[in-house]
């Protein structure tokens, strides 16, 4: 009898243990998913609700294109803004997108360094998602990059340019607006391209002439630097309605703060 009694307290015991257990798992996850809210920021631009870890990946994006599409040693060089109507994330040329994915990785040497393929596959993956698949391959990115991908362990070795020139010829971006639609964001961008004048019987670098693009076929206009320096706002103020204006789609990936490129669309 003593024995059938501490059964049944062991059992209710356990039952205990169990509900407890339930408890605290419900418990926890609703003070999880409490927390996950309280973690997320959300930023209004442009009368827009917006995640700003989203906005980070978004503008993270946004500066790997600029930095890579602006290197005066690459065939890629302006890639982005030749298009007359509109470039899909998944016709994105290979070779161009995966330049973008190591671009920043890459420093200035001579002799062979190593990118670990999944490092790159991880980028090539944050910048495009779902919208283009990952296809590791050799990058003819000019004769100042040597870049071979090693089919052997997946990795890349390179080398690339060592010497940068502060007043080199550049494309040049400016934000003008921040659109949601459904679950993509959109983001509007003026573009000029810059090319660094000296004066009348000088060597010295003091006014910048101003084109639409790298093909210079259309001359905005030309202003002086001020201390050395572009004012982009004054570019804005004088000549925005000359200027290219391309609009950046991010679609909403998994998660609800990844946004990936989608597509790039020159509009009027």
């Amino acid at each position: 009898m003593r024995e059938k009694k501490g059964l049944v307290v062991l059992i209710i015991f356990l039952l205990l243990i169990i509900l407890g257990l339930g408890g605290y798992i419900a418990v926890d996850k609703l003070i999880l998913n409490k927390n996950d809210e309280e973690v997320r920021t959300v930023v209004t631009i442009d009368d827009n609700n917006i995640d700003l870890n989203a906005l980070y990946q978004i503008g993270d994006t946004l500066t790997k294109f600029d930095n890579a599409f602006n290197d005066l040693n690459s065939n890629y060089f302006g890639y982005l803004y030749q298009i007359d109507q509109r470039l899909m994330a998944s016709k994105f040329d290979n070779g161009a997108a995966l330049f973008v994915a190591m671009h920043d990785d890459m420093v200035g040497t001579s002799s062979a360094q190593y990118l670990i393929g999944g490092n790159v596959k991880k980028e090539f993956e944050k910048i495009f998602g779902k919208n283009l698949v990952y296809k590791p391959a050799n990058v003819a990115a000019g004769k100042s990059f040597n870049i071979i991908y090693n089919e052997g362990n997946g990795n890349f070795t390179y080398t690339a340019p060592t010497m940068t020139n502060v007043y080199a010829s550049q494309y040049i971006t400016k934000n003008m607006k921040t659109e949601l639609e459904n679950d993509m964001v959109k983001i509007t961008r003026r573009v000029f391209f810059v090319e660094y004048k000296s004066g009348e019987g000088s060597s010295d670098i003091t006014k910048v002439d101003i084109y639409t693009n790298h093909n210079k076929n259309k001359l905005v206009g030309s202003l002086n630097l001020r201390n050395n320096v572009l004012s982009e706002e004054e570019v804005l103020a004088k000549f925005a309605s000359k200027l290219d204006k391309y609009v950046f789609t991010f679609k909403q990936n998994d998660k609800v703060d990844e946004y990936c490129f989608y597509s790039i669309e020159k509009v009027k």
